[in-house]
């Protein structure tokens, strides 16, 4: 915060750092970074050392899983749902579906619409702070593991961090009542440790994330639940796009696959494209 970073030695010792001038005008230290410092009057990060993964907004590396947070209210918005599996998976990081406040009405719609589009690219669990409910089958997954929580505002992220931690760890907010959309009570990315070796990244609740760049023609790997009807379409690398004959297609105006997230897929496609073309300029 401010420029000042809070490091964790070896030792468990906890101090504050700053950066050298380089990292620092480069952007380089993302949350989770293991890095080496030096210790004079204060604190100076030195390096940061190799990341086993890492994601762009929120500026996290070296997660092992990533936990999206989702809630009948506010309402869904599985374009960024999307995004945060793909990206998930490009950097090899484990997806986790959390559907919270099951005990609201429309969790059951929102939870039989992720299993639908999901089911085969991520773990999905229902829950509750409130009862309990999921909160056991959560840390299952998540146990000894670095793991970030991520969705949109007022869905709950700090609330399931005060179930874990077993105490008021987070400031909770609650929904504005303009247009029932989540005030952003994380105003930091704050690593928290348990006692049992979990460690859990709690992220500010966002609305817009920029996926990595990935070639669009490979976009299609991230959709399993087009593979069955892919092996119809004419050509064998089909962009399932502009194409002609294009059993992903047929099976959307069949009814057999969602029409809304093959919306998604196209408009991912076509800002991917405009990207990739652009990657040189």
């Amino acid at each position: 915060m401010g420029g000042i970073y809070t490091v964790k030695t070896d030792q468990g010792e906890i101090f504050k750092c700053f950066a050298r001038g380089k990292l620092k005008r480069n952007g380089e230290i993302y949350i989770g970074d293991t890095v080496s410092v030096v210790a004079d009057k204060e604190g100076i990060i030195e390096d940061v050392l190799p990341r086993k993964s890492m994601l762009v907004r929120p500026y996290i590396s070296n997660i092992e899983a990533i936990v999206i947070v989702l809630a009948p209210v506010p309402k869904p918005d599985m374009l960024l749902v999307d995004k945060l599996i793909i990206g998930a998976t490009e950097q090899g990081v484990d997806p986790i579906i959390c559907v919270n406040k099951a005990d609201l009405d429309g969790a059951e719609d929102v939870l039989q619409q992720v299993v639908r589009d999901y089911e085969d690219m991520a773990d999905i669990i229902i829950i509750s702070t409130q009862t309990g409910q999921g909160i056991d089958t959560l840390m299952d997954k998540i146990r000894g593991r670095y793991v970030c929580l991520a969705g949109q505002s007022a869905v709950g992220k700090s609330s399931l961090v005060n179930t874990i931690c077993g105490h008021q760890k987070m400031k909770v907010g609650d929904l504005s009542k303009k247009g029932e959309r989540g005030k952003n009570t994380t105003r930091h990315v704050e690593i928290i440790e348990l006692d049992d070796g979990t460690k859990i990244a709690d992220t500010c609740g966002f609305s817009m994330l920029e996926m990595p760049l990935v070639d669009p023609t490979s976009l299609h790997r991230y959709y399993t639940d087009f593979d069955e009807f892919a092996v119809h379409c004419k050509f064998r690398s089909c962009t399932h796009s502009d194409e002609e004959v294009c059993g992903v297609k047929t099976a959307v105006e069949q009814g057999k696959l969602s029409k809304e997230r093959y919306e998604r897929y196209i408009r991912l496609y076509k800002d991917l494209k405009r990207r990739w073309e652009k990657r040189y300029d």
